[in-house]
């Protein structure tokens, strides 16, 4: 009997995505601050980052399942807004990910053997001189968005409090992390008109694409910790990133372990109209996983561009071999059914000389 498992050679990690939350029922809202009662982290995260002519287009996937008036995200950008969120289509995401699939490999292992498997705490209040601006608001599918520029990290912990986002005081390290960059942050919460008593709701939005203009691609990892209440956590995510056809997407650090690039390769003209908008032929899309810890202290993800090469990872899938458990494939019998059947006889024969 054989059964199978996948298991990628490149992730050094056990991994289990940031900032998507699970409410009563499956809800993902990755790369963010998730704020409210009962909040978990799904670790799985796919996102989109298209990074042309010094504006990045950051499209992530939200997924709500819960009670409207208990649910907030917050997502920090590194500079104002140049369009307001928008829908786009999930084909993106999954071509994206088609395309980037890695080689497969089967590795055939013995089985062996005989046996043939964020709570946040209570509101925090910080008292500032300072103030947090609203710069832009609007609604985007059934989620109302603000756009913030906070001068001070009181102050900012001052907006949240004053607009119903609980938080734990363990988070503010991260708050002031980006307050101290001088990033904004954009707030979404569901719309009391999508839900105006309040009750539960479950809705799948499309992915939300909002752009910035940044000299360098940029993923706001840091703020997966806020919302996060357990530090072991290990998230999983997978980046695709889109850039001009005369360089690829990379890590800043290419030497870390938890940094594997999958893929890189050019976009072809019959894969643009399934990317939605987000492509053009002759663009480059790269495949990149990056995994981490809750609770890190570390900054954001540095991303960088380098010069394009063609790569497409490999991926182990294992075949576990359960033929061990009766005769082994050179017809001896497994070493331990040896050890078991010498003690017997010992046995056997330490009895037959006391019968005689």
């Amino acid at each position: 009997m054989k059964r199978t498992m996948k298991r990628a050679t490149k992730h050094l990690l056990a991994l289990a995505v940031g900032g998507a939350v699970l409410l009563a029922a499956p809800a993902a809202f990755p790369c963010g601050a998730s704020f409210g009662p009962g909040i978990t982290v799904d670790p799985h995260q796919d996102i989109v980052v298209v990074w042309k002519d010094n504006v990045e287009t950051y499209v992530f996937q939200p997924i709500f399942c819960g009670t409207a008036t208990d649910f907030g995200l917050i997502l920090p950008v590194p500079a104002s807004l140049s369009q307001s969120p928008s829908l786009t289509d999930q084909k993106a995401f999954t071509t994206a990910a088609a395309l980037s699939e890695p080689t497969k490999r089967q590795v055939v292992q013995p089985n062996g053997g005989f046996a043939c498997g964020a709570t946040e705490g209570g509101l925090s209040k910080n008292g500032g001189a300072d103030t947090t601006t609203v710069v832009a608001s609007g609604q985007v599918g059934f989620l109302d968005w603000v756009q913030l520029k906070a001068d001070t990290e009181a102050s900012f912990t001052d907006w949240l409090t004053a607009n119903g986002y609980p938080y734990s005081s363990a988070d503010t390290s991260v708050f002031s992390y980006y307050v101290q960059k001088g990033w904004y942050f954009v707030a979404f919460r569901i719309s009391q008109r999508t839900a105006p008593d309040g009750g539960t709701i479950c809705l799948a939005l499309g992915p939300v694409a909002l752009s910035f203009p940044t000299p360098v691609p940029v993923v706001p990892s840091r703020m997966a910790s806020a919302g996060s209440s357990n530090s072991y956590t290990a998230f999983s995510w997978r980046i695709f990133g889109i850039t001009h056809g005369d360089a690829q997407l990379g890590f800043l650090d290419g030497t870390n372990s938890s940094l594997v690039l999958m893929y890189s390769g050019a976009i072809q003209a019959g894969d643009v109209a399934s990317l939605s908008g987000l492509a053009e032929a002759g663009d480059r899309l790269t495949r990149l996983t990056f995994s981490f810890y809750g609770g890190t202290t570390d900054p954001d993800i540095g991303l960088t561009l380098a010069a394009p090469v063609d790569y497409r990872g490999t991926e182990d899938v294992v075949v576990y071999d359960d033929s061990a458990c009766s005769v082994s494939r050179s017809g001896r019998l497994p070493h331990s059914l040896v050890l078991s059947l010498s003690g017997l006889a010992l046995v056997g024969l330490f009895c037959w000389r006391r019968w005689r």
